[in-house]
This record gives structure tokens, sequence and C-alpha cells, in this order.
């Protein structure tokens, strides 16, 4: 593993307050020791903010730390009789928000899966820089720190936003074009903005915006229902043209577990030579074909089926983090996790019997 390290941008906001030497002093102990903790996590997925305060009436500080990792937003809020005690109590909560959070990413894929511990391997290491950025730059408050974690975030939410709508528009449940998945991820990002108390302690923000998500598809799908006058059996086989079979899923990003094992790469024609290594056409028809027929089968499952279904093997989540976006308990979401895999077991069962 490398020792080259990166530096990761900080900003300090002050109201009312005038360091002085033995502050400052302080000030890069305490990110010293907050670099530490983060020498695996991207360089350009992290973010600190210090906010230092002085009370305008009275001796007291506030000491506010906003960390932006990949997974999620910390905060950290403490007051004091000085600024360096409320600034030592801020970085002692702030480090042990952190501790859970790396407690629980240990058990996440990075872990699970050799090609990303291998790459989890190879990350330089990462410490913050040795001064903030220039006054100014920065965010300046909580509302810009979720802003730019929003932006991180905003192309998975919006692939996962259409994919669900394919889901649907598949099954006969919604038409094509009713609902524009970039109008509901903006209105997610809204209320993430607009109410960022909301946001259940024990769920990180990734799994907050995903329950938002979902709340914003039923209500936009209730607000359809009641618009129009036609309804669609829910047995009825939707069937839409081939060129829009793939909507909601974008070329660039893998679909899901099953894509990855059965679709395979397809060969570029540079030369007129046959290469003998290539799969031959008909195969390679064959396995489009299949996967074409598991999207279409997913389409026809229950809805919580579907959406255990691009949760987990699609998004990555764990069942217990696929519980906690459905709303159920932990041993619901596992087990709904489990009926899906039984599912695409026999139906690569069936399919291969055919």
């Amino acid at each position: 593993m490398t020792t080259e390290t990166h530096t990761l941008p900080w900003n300090l906001v002050t109201h009312n307050l005038h360091g002085h030497e033995l502050l400052r002093k302080k000030l890069y102990q305490k990110i010293n020791k907050l670099s530490r903790h983060l020498r695996h996590f991207p360089p350009d997925a992290v973010h600190l903010q210090v906010v230092l305060e002085r009370h305008p009436r009275r001796e007291a500080y506030r000491a506010a730390l906003t960390l932006r990792v990949p997974s999620n937003i910390l905060r950290a809020e403490e007051q004091g009789t000085d600024v360096i005690q409320a600034l030592d109590l801020a970085v002692k909560t702030l480090l042990r928000q952190l501790e859970s959070l790396k407690a629980e990413l240990r058990r996440e894929m990075y872990w699970k899966r050799r090609r990303r511990r291998t790459l989890l391997h190879q990350m330089k290491a990462a410490g913050f820089a040795r001064a903030p950025q220039p006054e100014g730059e920065g965010p300046q408050d909580l509302s810009d720190v979720i802003r730019a974690w929003l932006a991180e975030h905003y192309a998975r939410l919006l692939r996962y936003v259409r994919r669900q709508l394919w889901h649907d528009i598949t099954a006969g449940e919604v038409p094509a074009g009713a609902i524009d998945p970039r109008a509901v991820v903006d209105e997610v990002a809204r209320q993430a903005l607009r109410q960022p108390d909301k946001k259940p302690a024990r769920m990180n923000w990734v799994l907050w915006l995903y329950v938002l998500a979902r709340q914003e598809l039923a209500r936009r799908r209730k607000a359809l229902q009641q618009q129009t006058k036609e309804t669609v059996p829910l047995e009825q086989e939707t069937l839409l043209p081939d060129e829009l079979l793939a909507e909601g899923y974008d070329a660039e990003q893998p679909l899901d577990l099953i894509e990855r094992q059965l679709e395979p790469p397809v060969a570029a024609q540079a030369e007129l030579v046959a290469d003998p290594r290539t799969e031959p056409p008909d195969q390679v028809v064959a396995r489009r074909e299949l996967l074409a027929e598991m999207r279409r089968l997913v389409s026809r499952w229950p809805r919580p089926e579907r959406e255990a279904f691009e949760l987990h093997y699609v998004e990555g989540f764990e069942p217990e983090e696929v519980a906690m976006i459905l709303g159920l308990s932990a041993a619901q979401g596992r087990a709904l996790v489990q009926q899906v895999q039984q599912r695409l077991r026999q139906a690569l069962v069936d399919l291969a019997a055919v």
C-alpha cells in the first residue's frame, strides 16, 4: 500500500470571534487527529467545515463541525465557556460518530467482494490540508454541505428512479412519460434541504434519500391514479417496444447482477477474420433474449419484491438496509431478500429448461 498522501479540503467560518495563536494551534491539532481516521476515504468525496461562534451578549461559545463523506454527512455541535473547550467537545462527538460509521462500512460490500477489497487497499492515504481554504471558499453553512453532497449522489439516485419507473411502465402501472424522473429527484433534493432534521438518527443520508424517493414516487403514482379514468388490471402484461425495454437503465452503469453474469461483452468487428474466442452470434442473441426476459419477469413481480430486487442486487444495499428503506423490520427485510433469491433461482431454472 502506497504511503503517498492526498490533502482533504476543509474551511473555517467564524462569527463574532477573532482567532489567536493558541486557538490556531489547537485547531490544527484537532484537524490532524481527524485526518488519521479518514485516510481510506476518497479525497475528492470528503470535506470538513468548522464553524466557531461567540455569543453576541454573553461569554459563551459554539463549535459546529460538519463532515461530508461518501455515504453520509456527520455533524457535531457543542457549546462551552471558551472556544477551545467547545471545539474539544465537538471533535470528540464527531469522532464517536465517525467510528460508528466506519463500523457499519466494514461489514458492507467493501469486505465481501475481492475486487472491492483490492481497490480499498490500493487507495492512497489522505489527510486534511495544513491550512483551511481561503476565506469565503467552501460551504458556509449546513445547507451548502448538503447541496454539495446531493450533487455527488444525484446521478445514482436518478438511475434508481428511472429503473423504478421502467418497472412500473413495463408492468402497465404507469403510462410511459407520465412521471419525470428528474422532477422526482429534484423534489427529493428540495425536501432534504428544507428539512434535514427530519432524517432519522439511525439512518444515514443515502438511505434517507432512497426513502424520500420511494415516497415521492408513491405520491406521484397516487396522483396519476386519481387523474386517470382508465384502470389497467395488475394481471395484464404490458410489453414495450424493444427500443424502450432499456429505458431507465444507464448504458454506462451495470444494471444488475444478472446482466453482469449473463450478458457477454460485444465484440468489436474491426477485423474481417472472425475471432475464434468470440461467441457465435446466435449465442449472443440468446443471452440477450434471456436478459430481456428476466427484466420482464421482475416487472411482473409484486412491488415489494421488485423494490427489494433493485435495492439489493442493483444498488448493493444489505438486507437490513433494504428493510429500513422499505419500512420493514430487519427480519422482514431478510425474508423478503431471501424470497427474491428463490424467485431468481427458480426463474433461471425455468428459462434454462425452455
